[in-house]
This record gives C-alpha cells, sequence and structure tokens, in this order.
C-alpha cells in the first residue's frame, strides 16, 4: 500500500462539553506538536468572549468568524486543532481540515455533558431554561454533521484515557501515524530472498534489537568513518551488544578517497584479525562512500558474508542503501569493481540526519525528486507545497520522505534486482548527469546537484520529443531550483561533457534508451534516442 504524506495537523471536535480542548492540549503534549483552539483564535482576534459575540452579533456572525479561523490554522503546522461544537456545520471548514489531516469527533452521552457544563455561562446555546433538554436537541441535531469526522471516540472516560486511546487511533492511520512517530518497515523481495527496510527515528540506539544476531556472540565488523564514528558508534556498538552480538569498531578515512583497493585491503585484513567468519555479519554505519565500501568487502570476504545497512546521509537512506550495489573507485573512474550483494537489512535512523550538512541533505533531495517526478505526484506536489518544512527537518514530513521514497526504490529493485528493465526508470536525471559529474573537475559536483540539472535537462528532452507540454518541464525545473539545486552548470567544458555522455554504455549505435516524464508521477522508458538531441539537452543546462 502507497505511504501516504503526513498531515499537517490532527482536528479534534465534537459537541461542547466531550473534552475538545483539554484532550488537544493533551494529545499535542504527547506529540511534541503545537495547539491551537479556534474559539482562542476568535476570543483573542476579536477582543471579547463568545457570548458576547452571539449577545451582539448573533451565531450566523460567530459562523463567519470561526470559518476564517479554520482557514488560518488548517493552513499551518503540524499542530493539534480543537474546534468549537458547531465547525463542521460548514462545508468549508470540513474540506480545509480534511485536507489538513484527520477530524476526530469525540462524543459523550447527554448526562455526561450536562455534568460537565453545569453552570458554565461561557456557552451561549445553554443558557436557557431547560439546558438538559436543550443539550438532547443539538445532539439530535448535529448527528449528521458530525458524521463526515474520520474517527467517532467515546470521550466519556478520563482525558488520560481518551487521549491514550486517541494516540492508539492515529498511529493507525495512513497521514497522522508519521506525527505520532512509529517506524515503518518496508519488504523487499528481490526474488532469491528479501529483507526489510526499517526507517524510524532513534533507532540507532534500537539496532541490535531490530536485527537481532542467529545466536548469541556472533561476530560483527562495524564499519565507519573516522568522522561519523564519534557521533554514532558508541550508541550503535552498545545496542549491538545488549542484543547478543559481538562487534568489533573498524574505521576508515572519511570520504570518497577511501573507495580504493588499499582501502579495501587494510579493511579485508582487519575484518580477519578480528576473527570475523561466514557466520559474522558486516554493519556499515555512513553515507554512500561508507556503504560501497563496506558493501564490497562483505560480498568479498569470506566469499560473501551478511550485510546491514545503517545509513547516516539522506542520499544513503534514499538511494543507495537499496538495491544490493556496492563498488570501489578505480583511477579511471568511480565505481568500476563492485557488486552485486544485497543486505538482510538496512535501518534507516531518520533522527541522524540532523547532522547532516545543508549541502548534503539538499544533495539527497536530488533523488527524492526524482523519485517524485516518476512514481508520486502526490509526493512531487507536498514538495512544492512544504518546502520550508522539508528544508527545516520537520520530523514527521522527513520520516514519510525518507520511507516513501525507500518503498518506490525497493519496488523497482523487487521486480528487477539485477539492473535488466524497469530499473533503468532509476536513471531519470542520471544520463546527462552523470555526463556533468564526470566531465567536473576532480568530481567537484555532488551527486544530487548534478542529478537536479539533469532533471531540467532531461524534461526538456521530453518536450522536444514531444512526448510532455512545457508546463511538465517547467514544474520540473522550479521544483530542482526551489531546493536550492542547479537548473544549470558553469565551468564544465562543453567537448568534455559530450565526450563523458558519449562514453555512457547506454548507448548502441549512436542511440539511446533513456526514461522521461511525460507528466508528474508517470514515466516512459523510450528507445532509440537520438544522441544529438540528448546533445542539445546537455548543452542547455552549460553555462
Amino acid at each position: 500500500m502507497r505511504l501516504e504524506p503526513p498531515a499537517r495537523a490532527i482536528c479534534i471536535t465534537g459537541f461542547m462539553g466531550t473534552g475538545k480542548t483539554t484532550v488537544g492540549r493533551l494529545l499535542a503534549q504527547r506529540l511534541g506538536i503545537g495547539f491551537v483552539d479556534t474559539d482562542e483564535v476568535i476570543t483573542e482576534g476579536e477582543g471579547r468572549s463568545i457570548p458576547d459575540i452571539f449577545a451582539q452579533h448573533g451565531e450566523e456572525h460567530f459562523r463567519e468568524l470561526e470559518a476564517r479561523a479554520v482557514a488560518s490554522v488548517s493552513a499551518g503546522g503540524p499542530r493539534v486543532i480543537s474546534t468549537g461544537g458547531g465547525v463542521l456545520l460548514r462545508e468549508e471548514n470540513l474540506r480545509a481540515l480534511h485536507d489538513a489531516g484527520p477530524i476526530i469527533c469525540l462524543n459523550a452521552d447527554a448526562e455526561t455533558i450536562l455534568e460537565r457544563t453545569r453552570g458554565d455561562v461561557s456557552r451561549p446555546l445553554l443558557q436557557t431554561e431547560d439546558p438538559a433538554a436543550s443539550i438532547r436537541a443539538l445532539l439530535s441535531a448535529r448527528q449528521a454533521c458530525y458524521a463526515p469526522a474520520d474517527y467517532q471516540l467515546d470521550a466519556s472516560g478520563s482525558p488520560d484515557d481518551v487521549t491514550a486511546a486517541l494516540l492508539c487511533m492515529l498511529a493507525e492511520d495512513p497521514r497522522a501515524r508519521w506525527l505520532v512517530g512509529n517506524e515503518t518497515v518496508i519488504p523487499l523481495d528481490t526474488g532469491t530472498g528479501g529483507y526489510s527496510v526499517t526507517v524510524g527515528r532513534g533507532l540507532l540506539a534500537r539496532v541490535g534489537e531490530i536485527v537481532p544476531p542467529s545466536h548469541p556472540g556472533v561476530r560483527a565488523a562495524l564499519v565507519t568513518s573516522d568522522r561519523l564514528a564519534p557521533l554514532f558508534a558508541p550508541q550503535v556498538s552498545a545496542s549491538l551488544r545488549s542484543g547478543g552480538w559481538e562487534p568489533v569498531l573498524l574505521t576508515v578515512p572519511d570520504g570518497e578517497g577511501s573507495k580504493q583497493l588499499a582501502v579495501l585491503g587494510e579493511l579485508w585484513a582487519q575484518m580477519a584479525e578480528a576473527g570475523l567468519d561466514r557466520g559474522s555479519t558486516v554493519f556499515a554505519l555512513g553515507g554512500g562512500v561508507i556503504g560501497d565500501l563496506a558493501g564490497f568487502a562483505a560480498a568479498t570476504f569470506m566469499r560473501g558474508i551478511d550485510l546491514v545497512h545503517l545509513p547516516t546521509s539522506l542520499l544513503a537512506q534514499v538511494d543507495s542503501s537499496i538495491g544490493g550495489k556496492t563498488a570501489i573507485d578505480l583511477a579511471s573512474g568511480k565505481n568500476l569493481v563492485g557488486a552485486f550483494h544485497q543486505p538482510v537489512a538496512v535501518v534507516s535512523d531518520v533522527a541522524a540526519l540532523a547532522t547532516l550538512p545543508e549541502a548534503e541533505l539538499r544533495s539527497g533531495l536530488g533523488e527524492i525528486i526524482k523519485h517524485a517526478c516518476c512514481f508520486d505526484a502526490e509526493m512531487f506536489e507536498l514538495m512544492e507545497r512544504r518546502r520550508e518544512a522539508v528544508l527545516e527537518g520537520d520530523p514527521a514530513v522527513r520520516e514519510y520522505l525518507v520511507a516513501r521514497n525507500c518503498q518506490i526504490k525497493a519496488e523497482v529493485v523487487a521486480e528487477d534486482p539485477h539492473e535488466q528493465g524497469l530499473r533503468a526508470v532509476l536513471n531519470y536525471g542520471h544520463t546527462i548527469g552523470h555526463a556533468l559529474e564526470r566531465a567536473a573537475p576532480e568530481w567537484g559536483l555532488r551527486h544530487g546537484e548534478v542529478v537536479g540539472a539533469g532533471i531540467v535537462a532531461e524534461s526538456r528532452l521530453a518536450v522536444w520529443l514531444g512526448a510532455a507540454d512545457e508546463e511538465t518541464a517547467a514544474r520540473q525545473e522550479a521544483l530542482v531550483a526551489a531546493y536550492g539545486l542547479p537548473t544549470s552548470v558553469e565551468g564544465i567544458d562543453e567537448e568534455a561533457a559530450v565526450a563523458a555522455m558519449a562514453r555512457d554504455k547506454k548507448i548502441v549505435s549512436g542511440r539511446l534508451r533513456m526514461p522521461i516524464v511525460p507528466a508528474v508521477g508517470t514515466f516512459r522508458l523510450v528507445d532509440d534516442i537520438d544522441i544529438a538531441l540528448v546533445r542539445r539537452a546537455l548543452v542547455s543546462v552549460l553555462r
């Protein structure tokens, strides 16, 4: 089932006296998000109480003020919204709140409501000779307007009990679950086996629980860089030990320079000295470099031992940790020696992204934009509408983006584990992007940056092929630019870039097979594209 984008808000509504404000505040505290009460928004804005508004201007005027308040608070977030009892009387309020997230209606019987509201003069609709009769009449009249709420919850218990029940309910809601923060487990079937990708917050401290050994005392090599070791290795090592593993920490120099035969040879030697055998496991803790290097070490040591990826960069979490690709570099090029070696598990702790430099975060967003272009218009629209939440690291949005992109990659890899067919779609933005990367002096451009420019170029190519309209290309270029990725690059020699593209292994007799995006969220694999047209697209992003 496709993972849905996170809610901006959770709306608590229901009849007066059902505890909307009390429960709403408790829920917001438990979730660590904001809280807003529409009645409070109205009274603060008007500078007078709700009974005064009713008395001076009537209910219809109050409902107008209420609609404005709903429109305002439902546009922001993340937050819990507590509404007045009559907010769902208006269709416009219902639409705005549904767009923001799930609506929960709290219910209680007339006797409970009467007891809770007895003597409360701030409720103008109960200032009658027979409040009990008024409550029963209003409950009956509003029953239909509360029906469209996503959930109905008995609120006759204590606020703590109602909040606990509400949390359990929201943990299963496809949009609110991201605010609750439960982990997501994504299965991946490679045809010859399978594994799970677990995404959540605080998972590095639980690795030993999530990936237990086959029996106590199994040796594990925790491979990471000398830069990341102080940040993450202590908690991961402690978790592995508590889970029954016997870990040894192996560090390599930070950066792309470690993906070479000399470093790999030293890593093999350290693994042998540590007593690893065919029953041991390599835990690759880091970004794409560590995943490639440690993965290739696992693929070749003792003719192949188990591998677990613990990706700490956004690019690794949404892309390189899934699919089984491992490699080292040669002087003549990147990733020229490697193997397909599927991990037995991937554990992606989105909390680790808090330490990621901004440039690396944006680089990972290049792959996310690629997935959105080809597979998910809803995710594309979220990135258009909620840019600040994405860039500022809203926990729910970040967890959703990682999990949804893992799901997309897992589905493609499951269908094409050895890159013989559908997996070519994942090359969107990469044919031209890789040419830019190879032509850039000393690999000076980050992967996500060249993918961004590649998406822009290849979206133009789709227009020139008559497969997409200008608006589709413009939306892709605007999204790339919105996240600080280049829509064009400078300092790259045109002939060097063209020559780099000419070495693309997908070119046969001057023709090329490439994925294109006819409309956002869809793709086509197009055969027999004239290389001259691809060159035109490449040149269009050079300056």
